[in-house]
């Protein structure tokens, strides 16, 4: 049971996994048992990476490391490839739990897509270092940002179906005025914090498009159209991604 247990890199595992509930925890925070949920879904789907990753570097761990559970002969190749495909099917269970669960609690699936969708500039930014991570803070808070607005944009534009199964979103439980009051303050926070990255003239030409499509969906979502709102704030989030390369490669 040792070697199960050691082939997951479990450091590596708690590592992942509490740098998750960070991430979510400043994100607007989550109730205790869906940070449960969170930290063992990372800690999960991390430990099968490194159970398969092992179990294709086999040959050159036996060469490199050969304390490692598989080169050491304590796991067999069938036998980590199980329980390899074991942990995806697992941490696969645990997100269906988790996913269809989310809309019982207002804002905590909106914060966790937003948060995800921000994340994808971090994970980016982290496979240069540090200083990367630094550089791609303000694409990170700003893709949260509209994010956040597009997702409670589209709770709105869901209501009628979300009444009917039940479902606990923030425009049912606290009104589609306050609702689309936050909407539009996200996307206006959006278009605030998008003149701050140092990307030079090329950045802030292309990502003035992306304002004024943010600003358009302030529009929409004030006179009640979330259906606009949410498909200008998508348009907009596409240009923006268009101004960060252009800020990248002319910067």
């Amino acid at each position: 049971m040792k070697a199960f247990w050691e082939i997951l890199r479990p450091f590596n595992c708690l590592m992942a996994s509490a740098a998750a509930i960070i991430g979510l925890a400043l994100a607007g925070g989550m109730q205790p048992w869906d940070t449960g949920l969170i930290f063992l879904a990372v800690f999960l789907i991390t430990g099968a990476g490194n159970a398969i990753n092992d179990y294709y570097d086999r040959e050159i761990d036996a060469i490199n490391r050969p304390g490692r559970p598989l080169p050491s002969g304590r796991i067999s190749p069938a036998a980590a490839w199980r329980y390899s495909m074991a942990l995806f099917l697992a941490d696969s269970a645990l997100l269906f739990f988790y996913a269809r669960n989310l809309k019982a609690m207002p804002l905590s699936g909106n914060i966790c897509v937003a948060f995800l969708t921000g994340s994808t500039f971090l994970f980016g930014g982290a496979a240069v270092g540090m200083q990367g991570l630094m550089t791609n803070q303000v694409p990170f808070f700003l893709s949260f940002l509209v994010s956040m607005s597009r997702e409670i944009a589209k709770d709105i534009e869901d209501m009628a179906g979300d009444l009917v199964g039940g479902a606990r979103t923030l425009p049912i439980l606290a009104g589609e005025r306050l609702s689309r009051a936050l909407a539009a303050g996200f996307a206006l926070a959006a278009v605030a914090l998008s003149f701050l990255p140092p990307f030079g003239r090329g950045y802030l030409v292309v990502v003035a498009v992306a304002d004024i499509l943010f600003l358009l969906s302030v529009k929409m979502i004030l006179k009640g159209d979330a259906t606009g709102a949410q498909k200008a704030l998508k348009k907009g989030m596409a240009v923006a991604l268009v101004a960060f390369l252009a800020g990248a490669l002319l910067f």
